[in-house]
């Protein structure tokens, strides 16, 4: 039994700038909602706020001295000193009190000054004072108040008795008057600000979501949680809608190098033994296996070969229904004894290629497919064809898969990008390896067509793929593809 270390639950490697905006443009409605959201409760807020009003007045701080030049050099000196003390000065209890006696303004000293400001540049003499309330006529009156109060509060500090002149005055040359429009808030800018936090606290969960984020995206996603080859990256295609066979003679689409890169890495999964019996399964269901199935089938007969298709989905079968064949009988007919195994056998929709239908469902199919005529039949069909593919349930809800893939050479496992988590395929391939079964690859489903690995080959080549792309394309950094479902996917 093959050992191996298990799959981490998620991610442990740094997100890079480059990876960042890449999660940006694929989480693009998360950016976006987090910042219109954002957005909006910054607006709200800036919203049901009270407007606020500014009112200032500008004092001018002079010194008593001779008029002389140096002695009106010394002084202009000695006024810009005091300009700082007065600014202290203006908080003060006996300025505020001052004012607000003479004002008539019914507020306490501890709310007036609250909202009272003084600003000053240390290169001059000039003082500011300004004052803020809803009110813009009571912001002008408290501001020009307070500058009045200081005025008379100056000259009786400066005054060094009853007899002599001040040693410095304070002198009001621009009176405060009431604001027009309010300083607060400010919604246009809040609302800028909000959004563009909004954005990047976006970017920040889409982040965060990314490293906690186990579904797998890329093929070293994939290799990281399980030690088995991506045979291929089958990109997303359109027709698949409404044909459940890629037409490989049109052309050459994506999705169809897509498989035939999966045809050619097949055959070097072993060299000497290339696998002849191939189980198809996925971790669950809606993951592309029986696309897989299908077009995998249909790839080996475009190259020349004998294929039949079986599907040993006897719970939920659907390769009859999708290829328009007959549905009721099939393999469970063969496996109740109702006949050979090729009295059952009905024409593929490609030359090559015949289908086993999986007929009428039975109350046991784990029993049916895990019997001794089950694995004859296997045998009789690899015996009388040169492939063989068995579409088989999902292999975590029930056993089946694992029962049918000990009369296979190996097995197959579709995985869907951006679906499949990692410890869903983790365990997934610990249940082949658990029934001594043989892990082919992994085939990651429905990959971005955006991706690079796909541009960069040309797919205007027709005929049978003998120019098709080589078994490993050319590596690229890291990406992150966007979530495109295939339609059509089982």
């Amino acid at each position: 039994m093959t050992s191996r270390k298990s799959a981490p639950a998620a991610p442990t490697r740094p997100i890079s700038i480059d990876q960042l905006r890449y999660l940006s443009i694929r989480n693009w409605w998360i950016v976006v909602l987090t910042g219109a959201v954002v957005g909006c409760l910054g607006l709200a807020y800036s919203l049901f706020q009270t407007p606020m009003y500014l009112s200032s007045a500008t004092l001018y701080v002079t010194s008593g001295t001779e008029p002389n030049t140096q002695s009106a050099y010394q002084g202009s000196l000695a006024s810009q000193q005091r300009v700082a003390s007065y600014a202290e000065l203006i908080a003060s209890d006996v300025v505020i009190r001052n004012a607000l006696d003479k004002s008539g303004l019914s507020m306490s000293v501890d709310s007036a000054r609250e909202v009272l400001s003084t600003a000053s540049n240390p290169e001059t003499v000039l003082l500011s004072i300004a004052a803020r309330d809803k009110d813009p006529a009571v912001a002008a009156i408290l501001a020009n108040s307070v500058a009045e109060a200081m005025t008379a509060y100056v000259e009786q500090l400066e005054q060094p008795n009853a007899s002599s002149k001040p040693l410095a005055k304070v002198t009001v040359v621009s009176p405060a008057v009431a604001a027009d429009k309010p300083v607060s808030p400010r919604t246009s800018r809040n609302t800028m600000l909000a959004i563009l936090l909004g954005l990047v606290l976006g970017i920040l969960i889409a982040a965060f979501r990314e490293r906690f984020d186990t579904r797998l995206r890329s093929g070293d996603e994939v290799q990281q949680s399980v030690p088995s080859p991506v045979l291929a990256e089958i990109p997303t295609e359109s027709s698949l809608a409404t044909s459940p066979v890629i037409d490989f003679a049109v052309g050459s689409s994506r999705a169809a190098e897509g498989y035939r890169r999966l045809r050619t890495n097949l055959a070097f999964v072993s060299v000497d033994q290339p696998p002849r019996c191939i189980l198809v399964t996925s971790p669950g269901p809606g993951e592309g296996k029986t696309t897989t199935s299908i077009n995998l089938a249909a790839a080996l007969a475009e190259d020349g070969n004998r294929v039949i298709l079986v599907d040993a989905d006897l719970r939920r079968p659907s390769i009859a229904g999708r290829l328009g064949l007959t549905g009721s009988v099939g393999l469970t007919n063969f496996l109740r004894g109702d006949g050979v195994i090729s009295d059952f056998i009905q024409n593929g929709p490609v030359d090559g290629l015949d289908v086993l239908v999986a007929g009428t469902l039975p109350p046991n199919p784990a029993e049916l497919v895990g019997s001794e005529r089950a694995k004859e039949g296997v045998e009789d069909l690899k015996a009388n064809y040169d492939f063989v593919v068995i579409d088989t349930p999902p292999i975590l809800p029930v056993a089946d898969a694992a029962i049918l893939a000990q009369y296979t050479d190996g097995a197959l496992m579709v995985v869907r990008a951006a679906r499949t988590r990692a410890q869903d395929l983790s365990a997934a391939f610990d249940s082949l390896v658990a029934a001594l079964s043989t892990p082919l690859g992994i085939v990651l489903n429905s990959v971005s067509v955006n991706d690079s690995r796909y541009v960069y080959y040309s797919y205007g080549q027709t005929g049978n793929g003998s120019n098709s792309n080589t078994m490993h394309g050319p590596r690229y950094p890291e990406r992150l593809e966007a979530e495109f479902p295939m339609s059509g996917n089982h």
